[in-house]
């Protein structure tokens, strides 16, 4: 959220940082949340997590942004969707185990 207003984006990109930026911010903390309440991650946030990070890889090059402003862009869309793809898999696998477990203990 910050890097629009520290390399001095062009006013679109910079509110589109600053609108996926703070809604990445609060649905990952959200899903954090959940996983330490409920002992897994939301598959669903987890898929919007993924959906907001395809649209920040590809905002830059639809908004006409370069250089660092770009790449910025690029590697934080490609940790977010990384992490969240991971957590709709760590979501599955729970969600797995619980089931194979409470069948287990029947």
């Amino acid at each position: 959220m910050a890097a629009p207003f520290i390399l001095g984006a062009p006013a679109l990109d910079t509110w589109n940082d600053v609108i996926v930026g703070g809604a990445l911010s609060l649905l990952a903390g959200h899903n954090y949340a959940s996983e330490r309440e409920q002992g897994k991650p939301s598959q669903w946030i987890a898929g919007v997590l993924i959906v907001l990070g395809a649209w920040l890889f590809f905002a830059p090059f639809l908004l006409g942004v370069s250089g660092l402003l770009r790449w910025n862009d690029v590697v934080v869309a490609v940790l977010v969707t990384a992490f969240a793809g991971y957590s709709v898999y760590a979501a599955q696998l729970i969600k797995q185990t619980m089931h194979h477990t409470s069948i287990d203990e029947n």
